[in-house]
């Protein structure tokens, strides 16, 4: 089973574009979480167009780039706001770094040919 490496490559890249501007639109004391989670996640639902991916799988990558979306906004504030008993800012950043990792291997998996 080959891969498509430019199909893999160009999902991954929107992906985590899409993903840090979300980030950036999260930051803040007040941010504007409702429209940005939506669209993020019709967004990255449709990556996977011309795979043979279905509606369970078009539907955990959008969570997971959901996720990956809050746990980067949440890193971003810890550090930028004073710590008064919440999470390290390290932990957000594993956790962020791991759904990325997930969701590289599933965007490469479905762009098997």
């Amino acid at each position: 089973m080959s891969i498509s490496v430019p199909g893999a490559l160009v999902r991954n890249s929107l992906a985590l574009a899409a993903e840090f501007a979300a980030v950036l639109l999260m930051r803040g004391s007040q941010p504007h979480w409702l429209p940005v989670m939506l669209v993020l996640f019709a967004f990255a639902s449709g990556l996977p167009n011309g795979t043979d991916a279905g509606f369970v799988h078009r539907t955990l990558l959008a969570v997971g780039a959901v996720l990956i979306a809050l746990c980067g906004s949440n890193a971003w504030d810890a550090y930028a706001l004073p710590a008064d008993g919440r999470v390290e800012p390290v932990l957000w950043e594993a956790l962020t770094g791991g759904l990325v990792l997930i969701q590289t291997v599933s965007l490469t998996r479905v762009s098997r040919r």
